[in-house]
């Protein structure tokens, strides 16, 4: 919105000042073309010729026919003489001319002079294409006026009509997102003038559509999940009615336990995941040192059944996340490589340009690479996996804090034990590690 109105304040403003300063100049050169030779000095002229001539041709000896005649060949304003009694005017202008004896009359055609030779009883014309001094500046005031504006629309036509092409495509893009249409984008252009508008939307349609599809997905899972832990309820609950022997009844007791622990174990994990939403947390970012953290996080997770072999960085590596997420992501890869490796876990810090990796691996079956963009959503067991316990959350968890954190989930194949690698990436905070090498 911001690039919008400054866009439209310097248009408006570049569109007046090059066209005042544009007509301006051309008003200047056109006034001093006839600087040298305007209307009025040749009405001037005019008036003192007329005058000259009216005195010399009043008289009966002088042929005023072939002076006529001549100057009419010559000039451009048209010479005429004619009877004074054909000379016809409105009594106001008669009396005029009777005294004056000159007399100046302006019409759509142009200015004509009249001069009244009393000797010979007629009157001369001089017809010009002369226009009166106000009638031209008139005309040209209309013309640069026109000229003005039409330039100012013709500019802010052209401005505004990618504007418009602009508002179209957004007004149809959420007009087909409302029908339905999830998948729909809007295509941001660099040049566009509402793109942080774009942005936006197309931001707030992938959470419409990720939230869609994490509660479609949530719904299946929950209701298949849920059905088998509720299904051995209801057996065990029978089974108690019917027995009286104590020894079965105690066994019936902990299965009944069990499978209540599994249903409050899903639905904590269902909270832990509904409550990962990006517009509901405001993470604490800080600096830290990933090399000490790790160590200290380690030291936490020493109850792992598997052995950890972790290579840290051989120099400080200070990158920026919350610590507390970062935990949660550490604490889903190293149980997620614990219940699907065999024998042991690598972990290892690895530093590439201005990023930071951090590499969990395990020795277990891996995950193919078809299957890469499936087992980050809620739910979703790869074929490896099927017999394992678990509801396919973890690696959901750790993908869903990484978009929003920054620490993005990578899946790969490990080549040091041959099982899974998990990978975060985080991005360097300054040049420390650098200058350290």
């Amino acid at each position: 919105m911001k690039r919008l109105i400054i866009s439209l304040v310097l248009v408006v403003l570049a569109s007046i000042v090059s066209l005042g300063w544009s007509i301006s100049e051309f008003a200047r050169l056109n006034s001093l073309d006839f600087e040298t030779s305007t209307a009025q000095e040749e009405l001037t002229a005019l008036k003192l010729v007329g005058s000259a001539l009216a005195l010399s041709l009043d008289n009966d000896d002088v042929d005023s026919t072939g002076f006529v005649n001549s100057w009419n060949q010559k000039n451009q304003h048209r010479l005429s003489i004619i009877d004074e009694a054909a000379f016809v005017l409105p009594p106001s202008l008669t009396v005029q001319f009777e005294i004056d004896a000159y007399l100046l009359l302006d019409s759509e055609e142009g200015i004509s002079l009249h001069y009244r030779m009393p000797q010979t009883g007629r009157v001369l014309n001089i017809r010009t294409h002369l226009l009166s001094t106000e009638e031209n500046e008139f005309s040209l005031n209309e013309l640069y006026t026109t000229l003005f504006y039409g330039g100012m629309v013709v500019i802010l036509l052209f401005w505004i009509s990618p504007l418009i092409r602009q508002l179209m495509r957004l007004s149809r893009t959420t007009k087909a997102f409302g029908m339905g249409e999830l998948q729909e984008r809007v295509r941001v252009t660099k040049t566009s003038y509402i793109g942080a508008i774009e942005t936006e939307f197309n931001r707030m349609a992938d959470r419409i559509q990720q939230l869609v599809e994490d509660n479609k997905l949530l719904s299946r899972a929950v209701s298949h999940d849920l059905k088998t832990p509720i299904a051995r309820l209801r057996f065990g609950i029978e089974a108690l009615e019917e027995t009286q022997n104590e020894q079965l009844r105690a066994k019936y007791f902990q299965r009944l336990n069990r499978d209540l622990d599994t249903m409050e174990e899903l639905v904590s994990i269902l909270l832990s995941y509904a409550r990962l939403d990006e517009a509901n947390i405001q993470p604490e970012f800080q600096v830290i040192e990933l090399n000490s953290w790790l160590k200290q996080k380690l030291g936490i997770y020493s109850s792992i059944a598997y052995p950890i072999d972790c290579q840290l960085a051989p120099a400080p590596l200070m990158v920026k996340t919350d610590p507390k997420y970062l935990s949660m992501q550490l604490a889903n890869l190293l149980s997620n490589a614990e219940r699907f490796g065999c024998s042991a876990i690598y972990l290892c810090l690895e530093v590439s340009g201005d990023k930071a990796w951090l590499h969990v691996e395990d020795d277990g079956k891996g995950i193919d690479i078809s299957e890469v963009d499936l087992v980050v959503k809620p739910f979703v067991r790869g074929q490896q996996s099927r017999g394992n316990a678990g509801h396919g959350m973890g690696l959901a968890i750790v993908h869903r804090i990484g978009e929003w954190m920054g620490t993005r989930l990578s899946i790969d194949y490990s080549p040091k034990l041959g099982g899974a690698k998990m990978s975060l990436a985080f991005k360097i905070v300054g040049n420390t590690y650098n200058n350290i090498e």
